[in-house]
């Protein structure tokens, strides 16, 4: 709050006079007149100002004429020896909320200041809430143009007149396009690692990164045709170097991903220029170019070559595996196959697409062989999946939701009571139900469908909870600072610790230590 006041013992007998912390006021700022008001204003934007009319240099009129011309929202409470009308106009034409003549009670002041405070609260949440609904509105609108993009992308609306429309809406004009195909290798390791799972965080944050790089050069939009390809097409001023400008954009792009938020990509990029009835071809070259990227070089001499092994050759392992319901030698067939793979010299896309195809086939064989050839629930790779690592992680997890298929209960139920006692041990570790996964040897999916069916909560809100009783305990009989208690309990980020406390108990670790 700012109380604005040529005379320096009017100024200090306000600041006496209130408690207040009892008014959530945390900030008490003076000023003696009205030029030093505003620049603090514009600085600190006050919720409430006490403010005299009659000041040398800017008087109090033409502060609150100028507060209301700039839009602020700071509630202003009049104080003056004046009883004058002219200055009452003034206060209730600024939104003032009240007019208190020198001299004046300590009662008085507390009861004006508390409307003060109320009716700023309630602007703020409506100004909130307005923002809230005007984003989650753009958001939807954004998510619509999206997918209806993607659906050209993918050749499955054959309607130009409709594309030229909606790249007119998105500020991308109909003709000299050029278009690039993503592959985002590591997204699920770094969705789950760095954003706690939030898909929609992440893509936030690559949009904007994107935004960044391209917006020098000229209008451009990231389309997610789904989880794994990513179109970005882009239209560059007419004296740009063309191809040449775009594949350096599109490097550019892809570093900052990686120096931003450790995102490696693969990029496939149209050399040509394409028009709105032309742009499903150029992705279509984008893809072709893509598919020859490199996804795995051995430079050693004693690499493989030639045709890289065939997965279809482990169906014998695989089966064993199967009938025995052992998913550790499940698992341990596909990370052998691929370490077999890395030893080739160079591996291509294309090559761990045909492995991904092999994969689908032994996936649809086994599912048919466990259900007698019935329909089951559709548990097929991804096509475009572009990194080896992940390639590894998303098969086993897909043998293994294959073989819980089978319906083991009484494994199933010793297995999650083994993870709830492992997640009370180590709560302070880096726990995921990617970490539980290859550690208890069940697929993520099962994971968190079991256990909440068995413990009616899902794993981390089990794991949250955990962690923050103990927060509690520490915060009560210890003196250990805030920072050094979230590191204890797997928290890197201390701010994101105090969101998560807050979220949990109504206020702040420091709020909790003070009331305890």
């Amino acid at each position: 709050m700012l109380i604005v006041d040529d005379e320096e013992h009017v100024r200090e007998g306000i600041d006496l006079a209130v408690d207040w912390d009892k008014f959530g006021i945390t900030k008490r700022l003076h000023a003696e007149e009205g030029q030093q008001a505003l620049d603090m204003i514009r600085l600190y934007k006050p919720a409430v100002m006490f403010c005299d009319m009659s000041m040398p240099g800017m008087d109090g009129m033409e502060l609150l004429r100028l507060l209301r011309e700039e839009g602020w929202d700071t509630q202003v409470i009049v104080v003056s020896g004046y009883d004058d009308y002219q200055y009452t106009r003034a206060a209730v034409r600024a939104n003032g909320l009240d007019y208190l003549l020198k001299p004046f009670s300590k009662s008085e002041l507390e009861q004006v200041l508390e409307q003060a405070v109320m009716a700023y609260k309630h602007k703020e949440v409506s100004l909130v809430e307005e923002r809230e609904a005007g984003f989650r509105i753009k958001w939807a609108d954004a998510l619509v143009y999206e997918q209806k993009l993607a659906s050209f992308f993918k050749e499955e609306s054959v309607f130009q007149e409709g594309l030229r429309g909606h790249l007119y809406k998105i500020g991308l004009p109909a003709e000299r396009l050029r278009v690039a195909i993503i592959l985002p290798c590591n997204r699920m390791e770094l969705v789950e690692r760095r954003y706690g799972g939030d898909r929609e965080l992440f893509i936030f944050a690559i949009n904007n990164i994107a935004h960044e790089t391209f917006r020098p050069y000229g209008a451009h939009y990231l389309c997610r045709l789904d989880d794994y390809q990513w179109v970005l097409v882009a239209a560059f001023a007419k004296d740009s170097r063309g191809a040449e400008e775009h594949r350096r954009c599109m490097e550019k792009a892809a570093a900052a991903w990686r120096e931003t938020v450790g995102l490696e990509t693969l990029i496939g990029i149209c050399q040509s220029e394409a028009d709105a009835a032309g742009i499903t071809g150029a992705v279509g070259k984008a893809r072709s170019t893509l598919l020859k990227s490199v996804i795995w070089k051995d430079s050693r001499q004693e690499a493989a070559s030639g045709e890289p092994p065939r997965l279809m050759d482990q169906q014998f392992l695989l089966q064993t595996a199967l009938d025995t319901g052992n998913k550790a030698y499940a698992a341990e067939i596909i990370r052998s196959f691929v370490e077999r793979l890395r030893k080739w010299a160079e591996i291509r896309l294309k090559d761990l697409q045909a492995c991904t195809i092999e994969a689908n086939l032994l996936l649809e064989w086994a599912s048919r062989l466990l259900h007698h050839g019935k329909e089951t629930a559709d548990l097929l790779m991804p096509l475009w999946i572009s990194d080896l690592d992940e390639w590894e992680r998303t098969f086993i997890r897909h043998w293994w939701a294959l073989m819980e298929e089978q319906g083991r209960d009484g494994l199933g139920n010793r297995g999650m009571e083994a993870i709830r006692e492992y997640i009370e041990r180590h709560f302070q570790k880096d726990l995921s139900l990617s970490v539980l996964s290859e550690r208890f040897h069940f697929s993520p999916q099962y994971i968190a469908k079991k256990f909440k069916e068995l413990h009616n909560t899902t794993v981390m809100t089990y794991l949250t909870d955990i962690r923050m009783d103990k927060a509690k305990s520490l915060l009560r009989f210890t003196n250990k600072p805030v920072s050094e208690i979230a590191n204890s309990l797997g928290y890197d980020d201390e701010n994101y610790f105090g969101k998560v406390f807050k979220k949990q108990n109504g206020i702040s670790p420091l709020q909790y230590r003070k009331q305890q």
